[in-house]
């Protein structure tokens, strides 16, 4: 993104004349300050700045995680609204910006085009060096302080809308990218020219972040009419004929090939827009093939049948290691007792079904609750077995044979949705942060808890 400082007249560097092109001819050209002449005859600079020097630093992700983390836009076409995430806007009927850059004068001339009944509000009257002059844009003293719920508001100070899922106030590359990412998608086409889309996939994430994203970008896509598919044997770690065993998934198409099918190479850039974050309850029971669900809801009755459920889902071991930040800190269990022993004394619940993967929190648990504690049988471990920043499939590669790592991973993957769904089976939930298994096990139950409640941690 370029923005705009004050003319150093003591740097040497080529002068641009302001015009419509101005930022693509700089972009295309690739250097890093220009001398622009204003309107009033004065000269200005526009100095280039990363996008990923303008996003969150790069602390804020997990120490597997490697950039980048925003697309770079060193081309886009404000002009293609079919190439355009225009639905961003519905709702709005006012955008402010609290600064003249590249990306809010693209913004405006979006809203501009390709909106109706937005009036765009600056207090910087630079704007009208780059836009024609229109009823709908003013210039003032001091932004006016709108509804945030009908207001799209683009600020200095950094902002991605995940922290809050508050889409309507963003910093500005952020903003720019919440409209603009089909075009970083698309690489020049469009989505005529394909009928399918597929998505590379490390083999990081877990079955549960794989399945509720993988029905996020189903949506996400379809909405663009293009089906999503995976043209490889897995998906992450796990192998496609074993998904198909167990979910109602619909992951090949026999006519895909590499020129009808698009291809997204990065997943978090997508994670980070408003169409894909707060899609909500993507992954409801029916994901789950019909014998599978059958085979838990059998087990779910005979364990609990008659009994108040207290479910309790708290995440460990790579959960520390890695020094989770921001909503996705776990609380810990000495955390958690107090409002556990409180749903206890309010509701008056028979059990307490856990789910964790932490050895050391099933013990802590068991220590406290006793014989009202129940929890499946599953593969644990404790944090001490962790290197510091090391991630549970880290972990299983070092200390599992390879030849039965597929066998361990179904093992594991049947373990973790049975202690989902008969989460979702009980009649309060409480989870220790956010993390997939929160959004899961929700979605199955569809709205139907007693009560639920996710801790968030205080740092």
């Amino acid at each position: 993104m370029f923005v705009l400082e004050e003319y150093q007249s003591d740097i040497e560097c080529k002068e641009l004349p302001i015009s419509d092109d101005m930022f693509h001819l700089a972009l295309q050209d690739g250097e890093k300050r220009y001398h622009v002449k204003s309107p009033k005859g004065d000269y200005f600079d526009i100095v280039y700045l990363d996008n990923n020097d303008d996003i969150e630093p790069i602390e804020f992700y997990p120490k597997y995680m490697k950039g980048p983390f925003m697309a770079q836009y060193l081309s886009y076409d404000e002009t293609d609204k079919d190439t355009l995430y225009i639905d961003f806007f519905q709702g709005i009927n006012a955008a402010e910006f609290e600064e003249v850059n590249e990306y809010s004068i693209a913004l405006t001339r979006v809203i501009l085009s390709f909106t109706q009944g937005i009036d765009i509000w600056f207090d910087d009257p630079r704007i009208l060096w780059f836009i024609s002059e229109d009823d709908r844009v003013h210039v003032v003293e001091k932004l006016p302080e709108f509804s945030g719920e009908t207001t799209f508001y683009v600020q200095k100070q950094f902002k991605t809308g995940l922290e809050d899922r508050d889409f309507n106030r963003l910093s500005s590359t952020y903003a720019f990218h919440n409209v603009f990412f089909p075009q970083w998608m698309l690489k020049g086409k469009n989505f005529t020219d394909y009928k399918y889309v597929t998505m590379q996939t490390n083999s990081i994430g877990g079955i549960g972040a794989i399945l509720a994203y993988q029905k996020r970008f189903e949506i996400v896509f379809s909405h663009f009419g293009l089906k999503l598919i995976t043209n490889e044997e897995r998906l992450g770690k796990f192998r496609v004929e074993m998904l198909n065993k167990y979910f109602s998934l619909e992951l090949t198409a026999e006519d895909a090939s590499g020129d009808n099918t698009l291809i997204i190479d990065n997943q978090i850039f997508l994670i980070k827009t408003k169409m894909v974050y707060t899609i909500e309850q993507a992954t409801d029971a029916s994901i789950l093939a019909p014998g599978f669900k059958n085979e838990m809801d059998e087990y779910y009755e005979a364990l609990f049948e008659g009994r108040k459920v207290l479910g309790i889902l708290i995440r460990g071991t790579d959960y520390i290691s890695t020094g989770l930040s921001g909503e996705r800190r776990m609380a810990t269990v000495p955390q958690m007792l107090p409002t556990i022993h409180q749903w206890l004394e309010e509701d008056g619940y028979d059990r307490i079904f856990l789910a964790t993967e932490d050895d050391d929190i099933l013990d802590q648990m068991k220590s406290e609750f006793g014989k009202r504690i129940i929890a499946v049988a599953q593969e644990r471990h404790r944090v001490s077995d962790f290197r510091e920043g090391q991630i549970i499939s880290e972990l299983e590669k070092e200390t599992i044979p390879p030849d039965k790592l597929d066998e361990m991973v179904e093992d594991t993957t049947i373990n973790y949705f049975y202690a989902l769904y008969l989460l979702s089976r009980c009649d309060s939930f409480m989870c220790s942060g956010q993390c997939n298994g929160w959004d899961v096990v929700n979605d199955f139950n569809g709205g139907r808890f007693l009560r639920s409640y996710k801790f968030k941690v205080v740092e």
